[in-house]
C-alpha cells in the first residue's frame, strides 16, 4: 500500500506536556522547556550575535516536534534580528504532530501565544516531503521536511550556520544520531557552523568529531550537568550536480511572461525586496492565465515519487498563498470517478493522502476539502501588483558582461537584467530555450445560470462550477481531438456536464462566453523549473551519464543567466507559486523549499540528461 503521509506520533499527555511512549522520552523539559531551549540551543549557538550582519542566516534542526525551538528562535529574531536580513529554519520530523496536538502542547507558554497561533495556522499537513511556511512580516521562513532524519537531511539543499540537535535521547532513538546523519550535517554546514545539543553521549561526540566538528562540553541547564557545543571546521560543500540550482545574483530579474508563472515569480521576488520587471505582450493575464475561471486541485497520482511529492507540496503552498485573496473561493472540489477502476483508485488515494481527502462512495468520487475555484485574472494581478510591466514581445535574449539583454522584434533592447526567466507558453519558451514543449489547445464556456448551481465545483476530466456571470463548464483537449466550431464544442460541453452533474441541464442557460487558449507542457507532462544548462553541459556530463566519470569529478560550465518556469499544462495555478518560490530561493542564496530529488525531477536539464544516458 502506498502511503503519502507520515504516521503521527503515539502520545501520552501529562501535566508537563506530551510524552512519546515509543521512545520513553519527553518532547520538552518538564521544568521549563522554553528556558532549556533558550539556554541549550539559542545561547549554545551564539545567538543573536552569530547572525549579526548576515543577509541570510540558516538554522538546521533535527526534531521539529511541537515547534517550541522554532518559536523561541522566532521570538529572539523579532527582538534582536537583522532588520534587512532573513532567518531560515530547515527542520526534520519523522512523526509530525497533528495541528490540534501542537496547539495543545504550546499553550504552556502564553508569552509565545501570538507566535504559536501564527505557526499553528500554517501547521503543515502530514504529507511526506518538504513544507514551506513563510512569515514575511518578520522575514522568517521555516521549511519542514517530513521523513527520517538522515533521509530528510539528504534532501535538503541549504548552507547551514547553526544546528539544533534535539532528537530523542541517543540510547532511545539511535537512528537520529547515525553516521549518515553526521555525514549529511557536514555536507550542509558552512565553515564555522555551530551545533548545540542537550546530550553528551559518547556516540554523539564521536559522530560529530568524525564529521569535522570540534566538540566541547559545556555546563548543562537545570538538572542536566553537561551539554555539547560543536564548531564545524571542515569546508562543507555540495557535490556537482547535473541538475544545478541557479547561482545567487545581484540586480534586477527580467520575467518573460505575464501569466500565473510570471506573476508568481514577481511576487516571490518582491516579498524578498528584489527588483523585477515583467515583459509580456498584451500585459498581465493575456494568455492561458486569462480564462474566466478555473479549479484549484492537486495532481492525483497513487505513488510516492519525487514529482508526486513536489506537486502535492505545490498545491498546499498555492492554497496557502491564495487563501483570503479576492478571486479565490475555497469551496472544496468533488472529483468524480469515471468508472469502477477509478473509483477504487480514488478510495486508495483518500487513504494514502489523509487529512482533507475523503472517498464518497455515493458519488462516487474523491472529496478534496482544500480545493476550490478561482478567477485567474484577479489572482495574477494581485500577485504581480507593484511590479513594472513592459507590454512588448521579447524576440531574443543575449548575454552581456553583467547579465542579459532582452530584445524586441525590431532589435531594440527592451531592458537589461542580471538574470532572465522565461515564463510563457510553448511558442515563447521555444524561442529562448531548447526544452521540448507541446501545446494542447482547449476551450471552455460560461453559461447564464437559470437554476440552482451545484453546492461545490465538480470535476471529472471536464469540470463545472460557479463563475462570475454564470456557470463555467470546461474544458476541451483539442490536441487529442480535432477542433470543432464553437457550436459543436458547446454541444459537447453541455452533454459532458449533463452526464456528470445531475440536474445541471436545467441550470445551463444561453452561452455567454467562449474562451480558448493553448496549454503548454513537455512530453512527460511535468512542469519545468530551474536554471538552463550551459553549452558545455553535454561535454561535462556525458562521461558521467555513460558511467566513465564519477559525479564528483564533473564541474563547471552548467550554469547560465537564464532559467525556465513553465510547462504547467492545466495546473499553472496549483504548481507555479511553489516553483517560483524555488527559483527565487536559488537567486537569493536561500535554502530550497523542495526536496532535492523533487527539484531534480522538474529541472529543465532532465531532458538533456536522459538523452545522454541513452547515449545521445
Amino acid at each position: 500500500m502506498v502511503r503519502l503521509t507520515c504516521d503521527p506520533p503515539a502520545l501520552d499527555w501529562r501535566d508537563s506536556g506530551p510524552v512519546a511512549p515509543d521512545y520513553d522520552d519527553i518532547y520538552f523539559s518538564k521544568e521549563d522547556g522554553l528556558a532549556e531551549t533558550r539556554a541549550v540551543f539559542l545561547r549554545g549557538c551564539g545567538l543573536p550575535d552569530a547572525w549579526r550582519g548576515r543577509p541570510v542566516f540558516t538554522v538546521g534542526e533535527l526534531g521539529f516536534g511541537t515547534g517550541l525551538n522554532v518559536l523561541a528562535l522566532w521570538d529572539l529574531w523579532r527582538r534582536e534580528g537583522n532588520p534587512s536580513g532573513w532567518l531560515h529554519v530547515v527542520t526534520a520530523e519523522k512523526f509530525p504532530l497533528p495541528r490540534d496536538d501542537a496547539r495543545r502542547a504550546l499553550t504552556q507558554w502564553p508569552e509565545l501565544a501570538a507566535l504559536s497561533g501564527r505557526l499553528v495556522d500554517q501547521w503543515p499537513t502530514a504529507l511526506k516531503g518538504a513544507h514551506r511556511l513563510r512569515f514575511d512580516d518578520d522575514r522568517f521562513v521555516v521549511t519542514v521536511f517530513h521523513d527520517t532524519a538522515e533521509a530528510a537531511l539528504s534532501q535538503m539543499e541549504a548552507r547551514i550556520d547553526a544546528w539544533f540537535l534535539d532528537g530523542f535521547a541517543p540510547a532511545k532513538n539511535p537512528d537520529m544520531w547515525s553516521e549518515g546523519v553526521f555525514r549529511e550535517m557536514a555536507r550542509l554546514s558552512n565553515p564555522g557552523a555551530i551545533a548545540a545539543t542537550f546530550t553528551v553521549a559518547g556516540a554523539v561526540r564521536r559522530g560529530l568529531q568524525s564529521a569535522g566538528f570540534r566538540v566541547e562540553k559545556r555546563p548543562g541547564h537545570g538538572r542536566k550537568r553537561e551539554r555539547l557545543e560543536a564548531v564545524f571546521e571542515g569546508e562543507g560543500s555540495a557535490p556537482p550536480s547535473p541538475f544545478p540550482r541557479s547561482a545567487p545574483v545581484e540586480g534586477p530579474i527580467a520575467i518573460i511572461g505575464g501569466g500565473i508563472a510570471g506573476a508568481s515569480l514577481a511576487h516571490a521576488l518582491r516579498r524578498r525586496g528584489r527588483e523585477a520587471v515583467i515583459l509580456s505582450e498584451g500585459g498581465l493575464a493575456a494568455g492561458a492565465s486569462g480564462a474566466p475561471g478555473g479549479l484549484l486541485t492537486p495532481r492525483l497520482e497513487y505513488a510516492d515519487r519525487p514529482h508526486v511529492r513536489a506537486t502535492l507540496a505545490a498545491f498546499e503552498f498555492a492554497r496557502t498563498l491564495y487563501d483570503g485573496r479576492d478571486g479565490f473561493y475555497p469551496e472544496g472540489v468533488m472529483r468524480l470517478a469515471k468508472d469502477k477502476v477509478e473509483a477504487a483508485r480514488f478510495e486508495k488515494l483518500a487513504e494514502a493522502m489523509g487529512e482533507g481527502y475523503a472517498f464518497d462512495a455515493d458519488a462516487p468520487g474523491l472529496w478534496m476539502a482544500r480545493g476550490g475555484r478561482f478567477e485567474p485574472g484577479k489572482l495574477v494581478h494581485a500577485l504581480a501588483a507593484d511590479t513594472a510591466v513592459i507590454d512588448d514581445r521579447v524576440s531574443h535574449v543575449c548575454p552581456t558582461r553583467d547579465g542579459v539583454a532582452l530584445h524586441g522584434a525590431d532589435g531594440t533592447v527592451l531592458t537589461e537584467a542580471a538574470f532572465a526567466v522565461s515564463c510563457g507558453g510553448a511558442d515563447q519558451i521555444g524561442r529562448f530555450v531548447d526544452v521540448p514543449m507541446e501545446s494542447d489547445p482547449g476551450r471552455l464556456m460560461v453559461f447564464a445560470a437559470t437554476g440552482p448551481l451545484p453546492a461545490h465545483p465538480r470535476a471529472w476530466g471536464g469540470y463545472a462550477s460557479a463563475a462570475a456571470g454564470g456557470i463555467l463548464v470546461g474544458a476541451t483537449h483539442e490536441r487529442r481531438t480535432s477542433a470543432g466550431s464553437d457550436d459543436e464544442v458547446e454541444h459537447a460541453l453541455r452533454q459532458s456536464a449533463r452526464d456528470h452533474v445531475p440536474g445541471i441541464h436545467a441550470a445551463l442557460g444561453e452561452r455567454v462566453t467562449v474562451w480558448g487558449n493553448d496549454r503548454a507542457a513537455p512530453p512527460d507532462r511535468l512542469p519545468v523549473a530551474g536554471a538552463l544548462p550551459g553549452e558545455a553541459y553535454a561535454a561535462i556530463w556525458g562521461p558521467v551519464a555513460r558511467g566513465g566519470v564519477r559525479p564528483g569529478e564533473a564541474s563547471g560550465g552548467t550554469k547560465t543567466r537564464q532559467a525556465i518556469l513553465g510547462g504547467f499544462g492545466a495546473r499553472g495555478f496549483a504548481h507555479a507559486p511553489l516553483l517560483a518560490e524555488t527559483l527565487a530561493s536559488d537567486l537569493c542564496g536561500e535554502p530550497s523549499p523542495l526536496e532535492r530529488t523533487s527539484r531534480e525531477a522538474l529541472h529543465p536539464a532532465r531532458f538533456a540528461w536522459r538523452a545522454l544516458k541513452k547515449g545521445g
